[in-house]
């Protein structure tokens, strides 16, 4: 410690409850913070992409002002355009586009407000569940830290020395 204090060191249970409980946590924001984008005159564009399995997709769900339209273009890794929609809704009319990826790959997406306004959230849900994994691992580590917790000692041993 600093200031030339001690501590005690911590136990091997500690440790795993602690990494556990960190990856739940972690899994938890990354798969809830997630927030719609408003698009709009000064920025009618979201542009991003996904790294993308054989089947996995991206839902775009758009909710448009009044007199909007509004384009969705997909690029595959090589650049070549392997989905590309247009829209012109009505007023409140809110609608979800589905893209599914014929081949693994890098995507970029690109969703275009040409007119008017409105929001826009992109999820790519992935075929394989393979973002869910810090689930089990994330227990795991809570179950053995529970375990190694009851067979641990709680007793202090006290040790005489003489010299």
């Amino acid at each position: 410690m600093a200031g030339g204090g001690t501590a005690p060191s911590m136990k091997m249970s500690d440790v795993f409850l602690l990494v556990g409980m960190s990856i739940l946590v972690g899994g938890i924001i990354m798969h809830a913070w997630t927030a719609s984008t408003t698009l709009d005159e000064a920025s009618p564009t979201l542009e991003s992409g996904a790294s993308m399995l054989k089947e996995d997709t991206l839902t775009f769900e758009l909710s448009p002002g009044k007199n909007a339209s509004i384009t969705i273009t997909v690029l595959s890794e090589d650049g070549s355009t392997v989905a590309d929609e247009s829209w012109s809704p009505g007023e409140g009319e809110d609608f979800e586009y589905t893209f599914t990826a014929a081949e693994g790959g890098f995507y970029t997406y690109t969703v275009t407000y040409e007119s008017g306004e409105g929001e826009a959230f992109v999820d790519v849900n992935r075929n394989t569940m393979i973002d869910f994994i810090a689930y089990p691992i994330g227990a795991a580590c809570i179950g053995f830290g529970a375990y190694k917790r009851s067979i641990e000692s709680d007793e202090v041993l006290d040790a005489e020395l003489e010299g």
